[in-house]
């Protein structure tokens, strides 16, 4: 129900917004933008040479960011972390989720600049990304259903229901964080280091 609403909500603020001289205004300069790119001298550059320093530096915030993790215990499936920790306040599990999207969120841009760097080359950490992106859609779903059951009013079998909601996700990021472990470790150990 809440969901509908905001949704319902959105959709409205959406549709009064694109008739507003706002947006035409943001879609002149948009159209503007993409006439005219202010590019800086950078740009005129061969891409391997341009995006070299900066796909270094977005892999060592990367392997930096991954060393944070814990690993150790993700290795262990069904070690119930991410229930226990997701169970608390509201900012206990997104405190404890928010290093994992930040790995996925460095990991799409060493993927990125991979890309562009070598064009042909097998994105080895595909996988691995596509399980992080698992683990935030779950983390966000029992973010969700945590915050419909502590809605007032709410009736016994829906607070139930949202509970086994809830812990359903919780183990769906538990079993993503165990994947992507073992997804990194066999990614980190095939692939050398450039």
């Amino acid at each position: 129900r809440q969901l509908t609403l905001a949704r319902t909500r959105a959709h409205s603020a959406a549709l009064q917004a694109l008739g507003s001289s706002r947006f035409h205004a943001v879609a002149d300069a948009v159209a503007l933008l993409a006439s005219e790119l202010p590019l800086g001298p950078a740009a005129a550059g061969p891409a391997t040479e341009t995006l070299a320093l900066p796909a270094e530096a977005a892999e060592r915030r990367l392997l930096a960011a991954v060393a944070e993790l814990p690993l150790r215990r993700a290795a262990h499936p069904y070690n119930a972390e991410a229930l226990f920790s997701g169970l608390g306040a509201a900012s206990a599990g997104e405190a404890q989720d928010a290093p994992w999207h930040e790995v996925r969120r460095l990991l799409r841009l060493h993927r990125y600049a991979q890309e562009v760097l070598n064009p042909g080359a097998d994105p080895a950490l595909c996988h691995a990304g596509i399980l992080l992106d698992r683990h935030r859609d779950a983390a966000e779903a029992a973010a969700a259903a945590a915050a419909a059951a502590r809605t007032p009013r709410i009736a016994p079998a829906t607070a139930y229901a949202l509970g086994v909601l809830h812990a359903d996700q919780r183990h769906e990021v538990e079993a993503a964080r165990f994947a992507f472990q073992q997804e990194w470790r066999h990614a980190t150990t095939a692939v050398p280091a450039p």
